[in-house]
């Protein structure tokens, strides 16, 4: 049995071992670390009172305890990821972040804090290193303006990170009164206390949210590109389409394919010009091809006014009611995909720019989603997409932090690109080592899947392989239901093509594709 057969195998079994226990069971093993043998206690944490005032917070999974007022409840819990707790007035997200996978606490917490570089939207910022208890702390205090589109928004903020000899430990604190001084965090690390994890980290599985009321079009199209029994398609990413379709075109001719699918992306902008989306969609439509329609803020410096604050104070109300009425008037089914990649550092909606803050993501993900309601939009499947790591891969910023509701989101997309060796430290991967463990994790959120955007470079070792080697492992994951590839580049700082991600790079590989997508015709 040749090698390629021998590694398909174990794919297979692999992921027919996942749905026939990790899926099945609703639970799903997240963290890489094992679990004690014996765990001491089965719970994943429980609270004890204390005494009249005060409850004792016990997490098995992290390791720590730590007092907290009577009147503060544990509202969410993602085992090895975050504890988020809830009063009246303060709301706490609680992180474990280990130091021994070569992240030192100081790079960890300087890191972190990069946003507080932006002192136009982050105000009365401080930052110092303190000794306590024996321990070495960092606490990080700021504010920002009150945001008139999110609901009792708490725009004060303290930080406390307490270092010990192998994690830091975050206390993520805001609250909607001014923070002056340390009894607004003091009383929920007073009595800290680190164990050894007594619990394995599982997350149970997110329930299946009802079904959409879209119109009978996009009903029908939904069930027939995403229904269990549903078979793999394909799309494209070619620059100047449906604008121009000539290059498509020649693409397909070349291919001999009609990728149904295409990526289009756009930008929220200060003013909405007359049909900015809605003739694409009309354009791509009568070509016989369905738009992932990609909603971006503008880029801007990173250190400078952030446009995430501006979108939830309601200043491009204008131009998201025009876009979302374009979509909604165009009434064919649109796969639309706002803000992805929100656990990459590249994105300036993520939280390492916005007050480390996960919850505005969330916040703005359901209020552009109220908009488009608003629109009557029932034309809409909504596509949820993080990265495929986060950058920084640390637990505050993890791509669960970023879900914003089963309610909200369709279909879960999946984008791992392999960015070939032009830069140090990038590794060569195959398909299968980027798509096998991102494949496991998505089953989390129980909705079907679609690779939203990937490529391979050519740059490091044979692209051709690649391809041929993605081919013979793709069905592997029959809950991927559309493949879209990128096709384009990346360039470096001096405008050098980096990572070439192009689909007719090579003869070779124009026949590599033509040979393997006869079969999804």
């Amino acid at each position: 049995m040749s090698g390629r057969i021998i590694k398909a195998f174990l794919v297979l079994i692999f992921v027919c071992g996942l749905m026939l226990t990790g899926k099945g069971s609703g639970y799903f093993l997240w963290n890489d670390a094992q679990p004690p043998e014996a765990a001491a206690d089965s719970r994943l944490y429980y609270v004890e009172e204390l005494n009249a005032a005060q409850n004792k917070f016990i997490n098995l999974v992290d390791g720590y305890s730590i007092s907290l007022p009577k009147e503060m409840k544990i509202i969410d819990f993602i085992p090895g990821i975050s504890a988020v707790l809830e009063e009246e007035h303060r709301r706490v997200e609680i992180y474990k972040q280990s130091t021994l996978n070569g992240v030192s606490g100081n790079a960890y917490i300087n890191y972190s804090n990069r946003f507080l570089n932006n002192q136009t939207d982050h105000m009365q910022v401080s930052s110092e290193f303190l000794t306590w208890k024996g321990m070495r702390l960092n606490v990080a205090q700021w504010s920002r303006e009150k945001l008139l589109k999110v609901k009792n928004d708490k725009n004060h903020y303290a930080c406390v990170d307490i270092m010990t000899r192998d994690a830091v430990y975050t206390f993520f604190i805001k609250s909607d009164l001014p923070i002056k001084d340390s009894s607004g965090y003091m009383d929920l690390i007073n009595n800290f206390s680190a164990f050894a994890p007594m619990s394995q980290a599982i997350i149970e599985k997110y329930e299946l949210s009802p079904q959409k009321n879209w119109n009978s079009e996009t009903a029908d199209f939904f069930a027939r590109y995403f229904a269990a029994d549903s078979k793999l398609t394909w799309g494209i990413f070619e620059p100047s389409a449906p604008q121009e379709m000539k290059n498509l075109q020649e693409l397909e001719q070349k291919m001999e394919y009609d990728f149904p699918f295409i990526l289009l992306y756009t930008k929220v902008k200060e003013s909405y010009d007359s049909n900015y989306v809605g003739e694409s969609l009309q354009r791509a439509y009568e070509n016989g091809k369905t738009v992932e329609l990609t909603l971006q803020t503008t880029p801007t410096d990173a250190d400078s006014h952030n446009m995430v604050y501006d979108i939830l104070n309601g200043r491009y109300d204008d131009f998201l009611r025009a876009y979302a009425q374009d979509v909604a008037d165009f009434d064919h089914p649109v796969l639309f995909r706002p803000f992805n990649e929100m656990n990459g550092d590249w994105c300036v909606y993520s939280a390492y720019y916005t007050s480390r803050d996960t919850y505005l993501f969330r916040e703005l993900y359901k209020y552009i989603y109220s908009i488009f309601e608003d629109a009557g939009a029932d034309n809409v499947i909504w596509v949820w997409n993080p990265n495929e790591k986060s950058f920084p891969d640390f637990k505050w910023n993890n791509e669960i932090m970023y879900y914003p509701g089963s309610q909200y989101v369709d279909v879960v997309g999946l984008t791992g690109y392999n960015t070939g060796t032009y830069y140090n430290g990038e590794k060569w991967r195959s398909f299968t080592d980027i798509y096998l463990p991102l494949y496991q994790k998505s089953f989390l959120y129980n909705k079907p899947m679609m690779i939203t955007e990937f490529a391979c470079s050519s740059i490091g070792s044979s692209k051709e392989q690649w391809v041929e080697d993605m081919f013979n492992n793709i069905g592997f994951y029959p809950h991927i239901k559309i493949a879209i590839w990128w096709d384009g580049c990346d360039f470096d700082a001096s405008g050098n093509i980096a990572r070439p991600y192009f689909i007719d790079e090579t003869s070779e590989l124009i026949d590599i594709f033509r040979e393997n997508l006869r079969q999804y015709k």
